[in-house]
């Protein structure tokens, strides 16, 4: 099987590991390609007054060094819960 999938993906191609862990999860019955769902911090942080301070100071490092939470978490915060969209890079 991974053979035939890094022919098809080349340098894109998951590692031998992953791909015999997919074969694994495919054969006990999953059914999407989609990992399963981790709890992660942002479920924790994603607050009313976080959200406030986020719409408020849009620089991410301000906001890392005021919440002491990831730029990943704050990245997440934006744009997956407060649908924020890049207008253009300066």
């Amino acid at each position: 099987m991974h053979r035939r999938m890094k022919a098809v993906h080349g340098k894109y191609n998951l590692c031998h590991s992953s791909v015999v862990e997919w074969c694994k999860r495919f054969i006990e019955g999953r059914e999407l390609l989609e990992d399963d769902a981790r709890p992660a911090q942002a479920h924790r942080v994603i607050r009313p007054e976080v959200n406030a301070l986020v719409l408020d100071n849009h620089r991410m490092d301000e906001i890392h060094r005021l919440l002491g939470i990831s730029v990943g978490t704050i990245h997440t915060i934006m744009h997956q819960h407060l649908n924020f969209r890049k207008i253009c890079a300066l």
